[in-house]
């Protein structure tokens, strides 16, 4: 009987070596069909991925979801991202989603709207200037005049942002806004059609005298070079001999733009300027072509 257990044993023993290497392929085919699949559902992250939530989304999400007051997150973060950025340097600022519009439109070289420029004085829109030959001076709009109403909504500073008021006398080029305004005690009203309002780069050129020119150039925006170019003829063609270029309150923009003004005044192949950071190349930015004033005399 024992040696039938035995032959049985190794029978069974037998069987085992034979099977055991089939289960264990078996096992790790479909080990590696369930991970790829589970990698297909959860991408490039890990499954035991550590969670990287930084503090501050730490603070947001519980301010959002244990602060017993409703708070505008959008602000909050804002407020919090104007902090990082004192950090800085000074040129470097954030500006929220909804001014970047606005901003874009000052290097843009135009935007579209009624050509006034007006400031709050008691909680009232006064109107402090008006393009000549814009959609408000052909409308009849003057200097002085204070704006109480738009298409018949009250507009008042205490209730509303300058930034709103803003939104609502702009609009797109060809459509009319309905104003109305005070002016010298009356109420009228007036039916501007907006247009397209060009922000020029330059805000002065002119000969000083009979051999020196004069420009002053605001921003680097997308027409600055152009701008720069039509001036330069101009005065050359005045006699100018010497340039005044005033970049006094100049508050930057493209730096292409600069590069190609600069260009005008430098021969060769001379560096203008060079970009460089942490983690980005270096740049250069170099003189390549003959300039309008390489051999002319800034003063």
């Amino acid at each position: 009987m024992r040696n039938i257990y035995k032959v049985k044993a190794t029978m069974r023993n037998k069987k085992l070596q034979v099977w055991l290497p089939m289960i264990l392929a078996v096992v790790m085919i479909l080990g590696m069909f369930f991970g790829f699949k589970l990698h297909q559902q959860t991408g490039s992250q890990n499954f035991f991925q550590l969670d990287k939530t930084t503090t501050l989304q730490e603070a947001m999400d519980l301010i959002k979801s244990r602060y017993v007051d409703s708070v505008q997150m959008d602000s909050l973060k804002d407020d919090a991202i104007n902090a990082v950025m004192e950090h800085l340097d000074p040129h470097s600022v954030y500006i929220p989603a909804t001014n970047v519009s606005e901003a874009n439109e000052e290097l843009q070289g135009g935007f579209e709207g009624i050509g006034v420029e007006f400031n709050l004085f008691n909680d009232t829109v006064n109107v402090i200037y008006v393009i000549p030959d814009g959609p408000s001076e052909k409308a009849g709009l003057r200097i002085g005049d204070k704006i109480i109403a738009v298409n018949e909504t009250p507009i008042v500073s205490k209730t509303l942002p300058i930034q709103n008021i803003r939104k609502m006398i702009r609009g797109r080029s060809g459509t009319d806004v309905n104003l109305r305004i005070v002016r010298n005690g009356k109420v009228e009203s007036k039916t501007v059609t907006r247009g397209q309002i060009p922000l020029p780069a330059i805000d002065a050129s002119y000969m000083a005298d009979a051999t020196t020119g004069y420009i002053k150039l605001n921003k680097f925006s997308e027409t600055a070079y152009k701008e720069f170019m039509q001036s330069m003829e101009k005065l050359k063609a005045g006699g100018m001999q010497s340039l005044i270029f005033d970049l006094r309150g100049n508050g930057g923009g493209y730096v292409t733009q600069a590069v190609n003004i600069a260009d005008e005044f430098l021969d060769g192949e001379k560096l203008i300027v060079y970009t460089q950071g942490t983690n980005i190349e270096r740049k250069d930015y170099k003189a390549s072509k003959e300039g309008v004033f390489e051999k002319g005399k800034l003063v």
